[in-house]
């Protein structure tokens, strides 16, 4: 990106402040009042982790009965394939599902960026600040016999994430939240768990 498109973090705080995908015009409001072209905008946004997922298509009762047969045994990104959809709507609705813990404990980084609609940095703010609590993985690549050097990966837990939230609810944007996910982890995973009986009845009445 040119030199003249330089992004500070008071130019990032002023985008994560006013930007929304949803609404049309409103990059290139943003983009009018710095006097840089829309696509500038639009770029930093997704890299910000600000743009809502592309993949907003309601899940099917087949659909989550693949998921149920294929997780812990398949890759995320080789069910997104095989479902035509993005690996970042399969992995969200994993843990929609409560299935996710078949291969994994906890949520990584990344996980977190899609279920906050923030990027790394944000978080990486609420580690440093001591306000969200969670454990290396542990990998033996990394630093020590049993890993947790600096490049280990970060999980975190629905303890931890309800903690966080309880203590900081006004340091996270709730409308860019992944609002199924939200609600579910609130409610310790009832509200997912209704709504696949109700499905499921449905279908079969």
């Amino acid at each position: 990106m040119p030199l003249k498109y330089l992004w500070t973090p008071e130019r990032d705080q002023v985008l994560r402040e006013r930007y929304d995908g949803k609404v049309k015009g409103r990059a290139a409001a943003i983009a009018a009042s710095l006097g840089w072209p829309t696509w500038c905008i639009k770029k930093r946004a997704a890299a910000l982790g600000l743009c809502y997922p592309v993949d907003q298509k309601d899940w099917t009762p087949k659909e989550e009965r693949f998921l149920w047969e294929h997780a812990g045994r398949r890759l995320t990104r080789w069910m997104a394939r095989q479902l035509g959809r993005s690996e970042a709507s399969v992995v969200l609705k994993l843990r929609r599902m409560k299935i996710s813990g078949r291969y994994r404990e906890g949520y990584t980084l990344q996980e977190l960026e899609l279920c906050f609609g923030c990027d790394h940095h944000m978080i990486d703010r609420w580690i440093r600040a001591g306000w969200l609590r969670g454990r290396r993985r542990g990998t033996r690549r990394n630093v020590g016999p049993h890993g947790g050097g600096p490049h280990d990966p970060w999980v975190f837990s629905d303890a931890g994430l309800l903690a966080f939230i309880q203590a900081h609810p006004t340091d996270f944007r709730l409308d860019k939240v992944d609002q199924l996910w939200f609600m579910d982890l609130l409610l310790d995973g009832g509200l997912v768990a209704r709504a696949l009986k109700t499905e499921t009845r449905l279908e079969t009445s």
